[in-house]
């Protein structure tokens, strides 16, 4: 092959080359995620039945403040990821006008109370609506939540059932 006509092929090549190089667009590709740690499991039912009393007397709760015994329950975790370090429990339902920070309305059919929901550990802290309880996560990866409840008087409880709904909301630190 003759010089002139490498030289030819060569050209065309290199031009052929940086015309499509020209043409290109630059192309930025943004990769991003979030790695979370798996969620504790509810032990148990995701569904709580506290049974507050079949014969409380409207007697007992005629004056305004009085209340029913408590009632103590367990709410438990299970399964927790080694990377949980506190488990936080916020708790919601109808807060009672009465107290907000520790009443949620009864809905049953007896009028004048309300039901109370607290801590049932040292600090025994009122758990009404929004509130929060914080549980470190144990070492075999459980965290468990004593809480209480019972009913508490606004004066002249009247006879019928009483009921209340509270859910409880988990996140993870």
């Amino acid at each position: 092959m003759n010089a002139k006509l490498k030289v030819g092929i060569i050209t065309a090549l290199t031009s052929l080359a940086l015309t499509a190089a020209t043409q290109a667009a630059d192309v930025t590709i943004n990769i991003s995620g979030k790695i979370v740690a798996s969620p504790c499991q509810v032990d148990g039912s995701s569904t709580v039945n506290i049974d507050l009393g079949q014969d409380l007397q409207a007697a007992n709760l005629a004056t305004a403040g009085t209340t029913s015994a408590w009632v103590p329950f367990t709410i438990g975790m299970k399964n927790c990821p080694a990377s949980t370090t506190n488990v936080i429990a916020t708790f919601s339902g109808t807060g009672d006008t009465t107290d907000l920070t520790r009443l949620y309305t009864n809905t049953g059919t007896a009028s004048n109370v309300a039901v109370e929901l607290q801590s049932n550990n040292a600090a025994h802290t009122s758990l009404g609506n929004t509130m929060t309880m914080t549980i470190p996560r144990a070492s075999d990866n459980t965290a468990a939540f004593p809480l209480q409840s019972r009913v508490w008087s606004k004066g002249n409880a009247s006879t019928g059932t009483i009921a209340s709904v509270v859910s409880v909301t988990f996140t993870y630190n």
